[in-house]
């Protein structure tokens, strides 16, 4: 019996291989095996590569930004803004967007897509911080810093790198200071 599978778990499964081999190791074959699938079903959801390439980069973007929508910032304390964005941070496959990262280096689809994604969270950091530091130019470079924060720890490979949420402890620390220094003031 043949099985069947939808266009999201091959986009989850695009995810999978993404963090496991890279963008050079995702292709129809590794999609379909991974999926226990014939090319068929391949090309029973998407036309051809390009078409299935846009689709999930589509559903990516569309997938990031519904959860950042879905956090609502500003409704509550800096705080839960705050660990809503570390937790969402720590969820993310890392090894898929250093992937996706490093795919937008050589192709242009998915660069101007990578940039939309990196936009949006750019604005999402930006605004959750703007509860606590209320000067435009400090806020502007903590969010920089926090970006700058994920997509090198993204980059970095090996054991000898501390863990995302060592890092995190630290930036809440520091946007945490800037909290009280704006209280103290």
């Amino acid at each position: 019996m043949s099985r069947i599978v939808s266009r999201e778990q091959y986009f989850d499964a695009a995810l999978g291989i993404l963090a496991d081999t890279g963008f050079k190791g995702l292709n129809i074959g590794r999609l379909c095996e991974a999926l226990g699938v014939t090319s068929g079903s391949f090309y029973h959801h998407f036309t051809s590569w390009g078409d299935f390439v846009d689709a999930f980069l589509h559903s990516w973007e569309s997938g990031q930004a519904s959860v950042l929508r879905e956090l609502d910032f500003g409704r509550g304390s800096w705080i839960a803004d705050i660990a809503a964005l570390r937790q969402l941070t720590e969820s993310l496959n890392q090894g898929a967007e250093a992937a996706i990262r490093a795919w937008s280096a050589n192709e242009e689809t998915v660069r101007e897509v990578q940039t939309r994604v990196d936009d949006l969270r750019r604005g999402t950091v930006q605004k959750a911080i703007r509860q606590v530091v209320p000067d435009d130019e400090t806020a502007g470079v903590l969010t920089t810093f926090g970006m700058a924060m994920l997509i090198g720890y993204q980059q970095l490979s090996g054991d000898s790198r501390p863990s995302m949420a060592r890092l995190l402890d630290e930036y809440v620390r520091l946007i945490d200071s800037h909290h009280r220094a704006e209280v103290q003031a």
